[in-house]
């Protein structure tokens, strides 16, 4: 709550307000009494003018009560005192004027001035009679009245003034009070909201954060990658971010997550460049806050930082944002920057050391395939055996392409494929493995099969099988790209480049 609302709900409100108030009332005070002495002169001009065409000026003498009541109990009722008594003292000069000056006039005109004055005040005040005091108190009577009443009711009047002022003034306090409550409760009810959206927003992002952990959490270094993008969305929220990883002395984009088609981001940086130099060299974290940094990055992102394995030291590859919420930039995100670095360099650097333990395995338990190091050597021991015994030996190699394709349900999907093809349109002689640890290729050894004469034919034909059988287990989006690969052909081998055994010719046909 502010400080001036706080004061105005306690009572204490400040000067400048309240002397603002007294000079708006006193503004209209005098208004007021403008407007007062303007119907008083209306009035009374308008009694006398009444007087003299009726009464030939004699104020009123034969009229009970006096008219000139009116304008006395009209302004001490609606202004007040000070009004009231000025409408009754000049109620009483023109009363007296008009019924005392008339005859002494005209006998003033025809005897002179001193016989008028002696004949209408009878002489001087030591010869009065009581006769002459009751003329005395007729006239002064109702001028005394009228100055009584004009007293009385202006009090009344000016003490209903201050009661209602009184009120007008309780009003208004009550009202901004009232408003200063309903200004506090708005904003209490708008930090109300605005925390439990914060609340439920960081219940949220805890949520998220554990299943993006999660989806790193991986022994296949083509599984950390894919789950490293909901990683960095959920920590950073980034709007544009990539991930490089470190191929001998070349920093190489494998990710770049909501970048545009007009985007010239560079995808590749050598050990000449200086992000390369003081990423991977230097191993520092830079952002666009630094000055130097900012020069060094050269338009290429906001932040960038070395992926370090945390149990090793390695550098293997870097994380860059390049588009970031001006909110989202502050000293905690740094911070979150580079605990996401460590954090994501050391899950990819143990999945690639399990991975590289994993290719000295005879099968892969994780995608029930023979190894990539298990098909090297049977490769050799195949094409020994063909040299051997007179016949061609041919590796078709499988890449599978698309969205998502290294997701753990597409890629068993896949495996599962391959599969089916060799188990149900194959021999019993043609094996299937992984090949390069990639998690995306794998290859077959056909024997008996010549790549130059039948190889692209028959490999298309087992691309076909096998996204026959991803269709039918309801997968979409994956393509399946076949290449042939001689291991071994026979100088003389025949033109169609196959024997009647060859096990493959009907592949790909459901």
């Amino acid at each position: 709550m502010e400080t001036e609302q706080a004061r105005q709900l306690l009572g204490f409100g400040e000067d400048e307000p309240a002397q603002a108030v007294f000079k708006e009332e006193s503004r209209l005070l005098k208004s007021a009494q403008g407007v007062a002495y303007l119907e008083i002169g209306l009035l009374m001009a308008l009694l006398v003018g009444i007087d003299y065409l009726i009464g030939d000026l004699d104020g009123f003498a034969g009229v009970n009560p006096s008219p000139y009541w009116i304008p006395v109990i009209l302004i001490s009722v609606q202004y007040g005192v000070f009004e009231g008594l000025v409408s009754a003292f000049l109620a009483s000069i023109l009363s007296l004027g008009s019924a005392l000056g008339g005859p002494i006039l005209d006998d003033a005109m025809v005897h002179g001035f001193d016989v008028a004055l002696r004949d209408g005040i009878g002489g001087d005040f030591t010869s009065f009679n009581n006769e002459d005091y009751l003329i005395a108190w007729q006239y002064a009577a109702e001028p005394l009245l009228w100055l009584i009443v004009a007293l009385m009711v202006g009090l009344l009047r000016e003490r209903l003034r201050q009661r209602n002022q009184q009120l007008a003034r309780d009003l208004r306090e009550t009202r901004e009070r009232e408003a200063v409550l309903s200004n506090a409760y708005e904003q209490l009810l708008h930090t109300k909201e605005h925390l439990e959206i914060r609340v439920a927003g960081q219940l949220k992002t805890v949520f998220t954060l554990y299943q993006a952990a999660k989806a790193i959490e991986k022994l296949g270094p083509g599984e950390v990658l894919i789950g490293i993008a909901d990683l960095v969305r959920a920590v950073m929220q980034p709007t544009k971010f990539s991930l490089y990883l470190l191929n001998g002395s070349v920093l190489e984009a494998v990710t770049n997550d909501g970048w545009d088609d007009d985007d010239v981001y560079a995808r590749v940086f050598d050990s000449t460049s200086a992000l390369f130099q003081e990423v991977v060299g230097r191993r520092r974290i830079m952002s666009v806050v630094n000055t130097a940094d900012e020069r060094l990055l050269a338009g290429e992102g906001i932040l960038a930082g070395p992926l370090t394995s945390v149990d090793t030291g390695e550098v293997v590859g870097m994380l860059k944002i390049e588009k970031l919420g001006f909110l989202d930039l502050h000293v905690s995100s740094l911070e979150n920057f580079r605990i996401l670095s460590e954090w994501v360099g050391t899950a990819f650097a143990n999945a690639r050391r399990f991975r590289k333990a994993q290719g000295n395995m005879y099968f892969n338990d994780d995608r029930t395939l023979l190894s990539d190091t298990v098909y090297r050597q049977h490769s050799k021991f195949m094409k020994v055996l063909g040299e051997n015994l007179g016949f061609d030996v041919t590796a078709v190699q499988l890449k599978a392409e698309g969205v998502d394709v290294l997701h753990q349900s597409r890629r068993q999907a896949v495996v599962k494929a391959i599969g089916d093809v060799v188990t149900h349109h194959m021999s019993p002689m043609v094996q299937a493995f992984e090949y390069r640890q990639s998690g995306r290729e794998f290859a077959l050894i056909l024997p008996t099969v010549n790549s130059t004469a039948s190889g692209a034919e028959v490999a298309d034909h087992i691309a076909k099988a096998i996204m026959h059988y991803l269709k039918e287990a309801g997968i979409e989006g994956v393509n399946i790209a076949a290449t042939a690969k001689s291991i071994y052909a026979r100088p003389d081998a025949p033109e169609d480049g196959a024997s009647q055994g060859t096990p493959i010719l009907s592949a790909g046909q459901g």
